[in-house]
């Protein structure tokens, strides 16, 4: 199963799904995602809004996507959306490494969304602000933030077994 981000394709080229919002408030904007599934078929999603990120829980066969117009979690093989949320203070998106559950963070926190799409934010010892994530390293998420009250930038981990940030 595989997912990306790509420009507009030419019509006809791939089959395409239009994921559209039944909300008065959305965007002008639309982000395309070509999917792979597992037999090698792809088709193309079209997503409300700017492209974010893309995250891929194969355990669950779940594919999350995140617009600036909120965070839509699919069935790629069945072409359905599973989940919306419309919350579009979420800046970023990665799965974990078990492949069976989502990290998301906004601007003051990071939450795990389950497959049943139940959203729990961590509690850590101090408070945390323009969170940034990257590359795993073993079960250990690369994350970038400030850390409060005096805005300190740290460069840690996030360690997805414990749920506890780790200074690099």
């Amino acid at each position: 199963m595989k997912a990306e981000f790509i420009y507009q394709p030419t019509s006809g080229q791939y089959e395409e799904k239009t994921f559209d919002l039944n909300s008065s408030r959305k965007s002008q904007i639309w982000s395309w995602v070509k999917f792979t599934i597992n037999n090698g078929i792809e088709w193309v999603g079209v997503f409300r809004g700017e492209q974010k990120c893309i995250a891929i829980a194969d355990k669950i066969n779940q594919v999350a996507t995140l617009t600036s117009d909120g965070l839509y979690i699919l069935n790629i093989d069945k072409r359905e959306i599973l989940f919306f949320d419309q919350q579009t203070e979420l800046k970023d998106l990665a799965e974990i490494p078990s492949k069976d559950k989502f990290i998301v963070a906004d601007y003051d926190q990071i939450g795990i969304i389950d497959e049943n799409f139940k959203k729990e934010f961590l509690n850590f010892e101090f408070g945390i602000e323009n969170i940034e994530f990257g590359e795993y390293n073993g079960n250990k998420l690369k994350i970038n933030f400030e850390k409060l009250p005096d805005y300190d930038i740290i460069n840690g981990f996030l360690n997805t077994e414990n749920w506890k940030i780790e200074k690099e």
